[in-house]
């Protein structure tokens, strides 16, 4: 093992058993849960913290991997146990322990079926395949020009929206939501929203990551595109998370894939310490007074970490939805949301105020894991669908294709707004991040096929 491989296998076993000890410290709990409770609350620690370590010590590391675990560690694992330990959920939910227990394994469920899928694609790959090349993009004007194009589509989509919201987009979450609500009637204005948002956290780093693999781009227009970037998920817009999937996307672009493997552990440490008092810049007076930072039995009992609450809230409903809204409403709302002239059919149709409501939740902005929403959609056959298909997906976000490459750093910055849900409000993100890897690959596949008629011609 290399020094810089022991190093990270010590800074993550410290950092990991500093807090994974006292989240299952379960001896000093006053509320007495039983055996099956107290040790499959081990297990949503400890296998998403020896896969964390496992991930960031593999030869080939994989961020998007390692930020599917860090989630899993922070969300459903230290959170949970922390919320178990003192007997207490973030919105108050008095919870069976039938119902926590099954919850608990709906997550472990979903372990199991990702684990199970990575591992067998990585074991093809490792079999069949041999060592990819190094993608060199030096001669190639196809992708080159769509990518600029695409980059400054984007920056002018967002510097209308920008001029349509004014100062909204520097006011607070209370001015943002209301510019949004005034300005709603606009023509293609909720695209532009959209596209302003998820362009911000996927072309910036696509773009940085082709011009280190040699790709000629404009630095102007590069600049340009993070400039925007920022402003569209600026954190004065009121959502950590997609300023933090920016922040993620475009750091992890920037630096090596070495230093990547550091990544994990700082994220964690800034989740579980200062993540809910960063509402600081709200602007609205609706967030904390002050950055502070607490120790994690605080700060993962606070609403932000309510992740496992409305798992288990899902799980109580056993199926039975206290709404209209149908099981198949919900199933295909994701879809139709981005199909402009289909989405007002779905309007209001996230899986979150659903299970809030139905679980008599006055508040509705709530997470809805991904755990929860396939149980919701279809119980365990359902988790084990859609974990099996992220493990096969994000094995293959990996550095060795052109695809691969462009779609581990989004994907993996993405992941923070997937896992938590609703997938009502983030499924557009990752297709347009999927469509977008596919189009540039095309383009460089079209300029690698100029290049070999070429050189037949000249033969």
């Amino acid at each position: 093992m290399s020094i810089q491989r022991t190093a990270l296998a010590i800074i993550y076993a410290g950092l990991l058993a500093v807090l994974t000890i006292p989240a299952i410290n379960f001896a000093a709990s006053p509320t007495g849960w039983s055996l099956d409770i107290i040790l499959q609350a081990y297990l949503l620690v400890l296998i998403p913290a020896a896969a964390l370590c496992h991930s960031v010590l593999a030869r080939n590391h994989n961020l998007a991997w390692s930020v599917y675990w860090t989630w899993s560690l922070v969300f459903l694992g230290l959170a949970s146990a922390y919320q178990l330990t003192v007997g207490k959920f973030p919105w108050g939910g008095v919870m069976s322990e039938e119902d926590i227990s099954t919850a608990q394994r709906v997550v472990i469920l979903g372990h199991a079926a990702a684990i199970g899928a990575f591992t067998i694609t990585w074991l093809r790959a490792r079999t069949h395949k041999a060592k990819p090349k190094p993608i060199d993009l030096s001669n190639s004007p196809r992708l080159a020009w769509g990518v600029t194009v695409a980059l400054l589509a984007h920056a002018a989509i967002t510097l209308i929206f920008s001029a349509i919201m004014g100062t909204a987009m520097i006011s607070g979450r209370s001015a943002f939501q209301a510019g949004l609500a005034a300005n709603g009637a606009i023509p293609s204005f909720g695209s532009m929203y959209f596209l302003s948002n998820a362009g911000a956290i996927i072309l910036p780093a696509m773009a940085i990551l082709l011009r280190k693999k040699g790709l000629n781009i404009a630095m102007p227009a590069l600049v340009l595109s993070v400039a925007l970037a920022f402003v569209a998920t600026n954190p004065l817009i009121g959502s950590r998370f997609l300023t933090g999937s920016f922040l993620v996307a475009v750091t992890a672009a920037l630096i090596s894939p070495q230093a990547r493997r550091w990544m994990p552990a700082g994220i964690i440490v800034a989740f579980v310490t200062v993540f809910p008092t960063l509402d600081l810049l709200r602007g609205d007076g609706t967030g904390a007074t002050e950055v502070a930072i607490t120790h994690p039995s605080e700060t993962l009992t606070t609403f932000d970490y309510d992740a496992f609450e409305m798992l288990t809230r899902e799980v109580s409903l056993h199926g039975e939805l206290n709404t209209d809204i149908s099981r198949a409403d919900l199933a295909i709302a994701p879809f139709l949301r981005w199909v402009p002239i289909l989405s007002d059919m779905v309007q209001g149709h996230a899986s979150g105020p659903v299970i809030a409501t139905s679980t008599g939740m006055g508040y509705t902005n709530v997470s809805m894991p991904l755990w929860a929403e396939a149980d919701l959609l279809g119980a365990g056959l359902a988790v084990l669908v859609v974990f099996t298909s992220i493990g096969f997906a994000l094995a293959h976000a990996q550095r060795g294709t052109l695809f691969g490459a462009l779609t581990e750093v989004p994907v993996a910055a993405l992941l923070f707004i997937v896992l938590r849900g609703s997938l009502y409000e983030v499924l557009g993100y990752v297709l347009l991040a999927l469509v977008v890897a596919v189009v540039f690959t095309r383009l460089h596949s079209k300029d690698q096929s100029f290049r070999r008629i070429s050189r037949q011609l000249q033969n």
